[in-house]
């Protein structure tokens, strides 16, 4: 909670949630200097935890939600009905209402950016972030499922309740770019969009743990303030937010961040003011 509500995460986070309409065109490698920090905050629901054996290519957005909700359906717009040339990855509209299929992956949160948060040092060869750098690749994962060599009842691996997948079989020619962030230091964060193919890289000869916390970046919108006063119960109650697993292991923590230990940014992103 301290990273969170850190005033140097706080201006990282404004600069980010800007209009997406800026085009910034990249996964970017922020230093904003190092955090403290009491408890990792783990990555929730959307896709088990790294492990040596690293995280396959996926993306975090949604699953068959993003071609049977209408919401998604007007998000995509362009690639259903024909104009793809207008195909935007960088305008919004329609992605701070829609929500998404109920399923044990979905978020219910809109996150412009996804964020790591680093912890220790991690050198580019100890299972860090992958990444295909192409927002516009959304456009070839949504219509892949529609060409020839597809079975109809196949959306390339695509289903309710597991990630979204980028795979060898049905997306080779996007995988060529996966391409690994450098080193990163302690108090480093890394920040890539939200629709953009991730993995994390298996490793074959492990130096220690490598630790982050997952912070994305998320604007105040009615997708989010609908979100929000759950999240806000569940920390009042030390309790998971909906979105994670029932673990609840903060309830009986007697030290565990309070009401009175968030400063106005926390207060804010929980909806207390």
């Amino acid at each position: 909670m301290q990273a969170r509500q850190h005033d140097r995460m706080a201006r990282v986070q404004a600069f980010l949630k800007q209009p997406l309409e800026a085009r910034i065109r990249r996964c970017a490698v922020v230093r904003p200097g190092p955090v403290t920090c009491c408890i990792p905050t783990g990555s929730g629901a959307a896709r088990p935890a790294p492990t040596p054996l690293g995280l396959g290519p996926h993306l975090d957005p949604g699953t068959l939600d993003l071609w049977m909700t209408q919401g998604y359906q007007k998000a995509f717009r362009h690639l259903f009905d024909g104009t793809v040339e207008q195909y935007d990855p960088w305008d919004a509209a329609y992605r701070t209402t829609a929500p998404q299929y109920p399923g044990t992956t979905m978020c219910s949160a809109f996150r412009t950016f996804q964020g790591w948060t680093a912890m220790s040092d991690l050198p580019y060869d100890q299972g860090v972030l992958h990444t295909v750098p192409i927002p516009g690749a959304m456009a070839y994962l949504m219509l892949r499922p529609l060409l020839a060599d597809v079975p109809d009842d196949d959306m390339c691996g695509v289903a309710v309740s597991q990630a979204f997948p980028a795979s060898e079989k049905w997306h080779h020619p996007l995988l060529r770019a996966l391409t690994g962030i450098p080193d990163v230091h302690a108090g480093d964060s890394v920040w890539w969009h939200c629709d953009m193919i991730h993995s994390v890289a298996p490793v074959a000869n492990q130096q220690g743990w490598g630790n982050v916390m997952y912070i994305p970046a998320a604007p105040w919108c009615p997708r989010n303030q609908q979100y929000a006063p759950s999240v806000r119960e569940a920390f009042l109650a030390g309790s998971s937010p909906s979105d994670f697993p029932e673990e609840h292991y903060e309830r009986t923590w007697a030290d565990r961040f309070q009401v009175q230990d968030l400063n106005e940014t926390g207060r804010r992103g929980l909806g207390f003011s």
